[in-house]
């Protein structure tokens, strides 16, 4: 088993052909990327499972094998995922795949399938398959429910952040990948990213001498925050759905979150500005998804404000400015297409930076998470 490299196929069949998880096929799942990942195809029946998912870890992130990334990471990824689910009730519309085993030496996670014909809501989205607006609320619901769930207990309990907490990579790779990467996006210092070099964005020094304050500020926070316990990779990617068809339209069956490795404390409205950073996305490359988009995200954003426990200005303030945060960083690295869309989002995204940190309550309550602090 020491020769074996799971980042082969032919090596995971070798490796689970005595266990309970024999496969007579081994596929290779796209859309990762911290893993190896494969859908089992089980020669027999594994507790009512057909199919089940394998996630091989490296030290490393495939495709970039000069990025270390800490295998420690599994081991937290498989411990919240079966704390989390442990805690959802057992009708929950959403949820995390149920985890089967754990192999620290082999670095392999098994877990449940969400199924071969699961979509990630990101997918869904651009997709343009008409969903009933009961359904967009539905979903935006049930996500703003589970998320509020997660908090609330992250909030209460220390035994939980004190594991977690040791997490640091998730810490790190987080405040870099984000933060740590606004003022080279704003200053044309990263010259690859043409759609904001040609011509050059017009940002001021006294503009980048705030986001770079901001950025100093918030990684600080990042690095150090115990608020709750953050799934630390929320967004639509990470969010797959099992839809059905019934009385003649598209239903959601079942929801699961998944992608746990970046999990850590943190502060609320990082989940939160994350999801709906993506959303704005969303909206502003595929014009055609903002009603969805927008009552998706209302839902999403009321359901979280009536079920929390605390008062939310200052987290709506922090979400704000994370949503800044990711469109300037993630927007022309993501893969979305059109040069002035991305510039203006970009723009949008400096915008939101600077209203979220100044924390004017009209600009918050206006933004795209207002809903947070009203009730309109």
């Amino acid at each position: 088993m020491a020769d074996l490299d799971l980042a082969v196929t032919q090596d995971v069949s070798q490796y689970l052909v005595n266990g309970p998880f024999a496969s007579s096929d081994v596929v290779s799942l796209s859309g990762g990327f911290g893993n190896y990942a494969y859908r089992l195809k089980l020669r027999d029946e594994y507790h009512g499972r057909k199919t089940l998912v394998l996630k091989h870890g490296k030290a490393y992130i495939p495709g970039a094998t000069s990025m270390a990334f800490d295998l420690a990471r599994q081991n937290f990824e498989q411990t919240v995922m079966r704390q989390v689910r442990s805690l959802l009730p057992e009708d929950s519309l959403v949820t995390v795949p149920e985890v089967h085993l754990y192999d620290e030496n082999a670095h392999v996670i098994i877990m449940d399938d969400c199924g071969e014909d699961a979509v990630s809501l990101k997918d869904l989205l651009k997709s343009g398959v008409p969903l009933p607006l009961d359904t967009i609320r539905k979903i935006g619901t049930a996500l703003g429910t589970f998320l509020t769930r997660l908090h609330n207990w992250g909030e209460g309990d220390q035994e939980a952040l004190d594991f977690f907490d040791r997490n640091k990579q998730a810490r790190v790779l987080s405040a870099w990948a984000t933060y740590g990467r606004l003022v080279s996006t704003l200053s044309g210092e990263d010259t690859y990213l043409t759609a904001l070099t040609d011509p050059p964005l017009e940002c001021t020094q006294d503009e980048l001498e705030l986001v770079a304050k901001i950025a100093q500020e918030t990684t600080d926070v990042v690095h150090s925050s115990r608020e709750t316990l953050l799934m630390g990779d929320f967004w639509p990617g990470n969010v797959l759905l099992s839809l059905k068809q019934s009385d003649e339209k598209v239903d959601v069956e079942r929801i699961f979150i998944i992608d746990w490795e970046l999990v850590k404390p943190g502060l609320r409205g990082m989940d939160i500005g994350q999801f709906c950073a993506e959303m704005h996305q969303m909206r502003r490359f595929f014009p055609a998804t903002e009603p969805a988009v927008l009552a998706l995200v209302s839902e999403f954003l009321g359901t979280y404000r009536e079920m929390s426990k605390i008062e939310l200005t200052r987290v709506a303030r922090i979400a704000l400015t994370h949503v800044g945060a990711h469109l300037i960083a993630w927007t022309p690295r993501s893969g979305w297409e059109g040069k002035e869309t991305i510039r203006q989002v970009v723009a949008e995204g400096v915008q939101c930076l600077v209203d979220g940190y100044q924390g004017k309550p009209e600009k918050v309550d206006n933004s795209i998470v207002g809903r947070l602090t009203m009730s309109a």
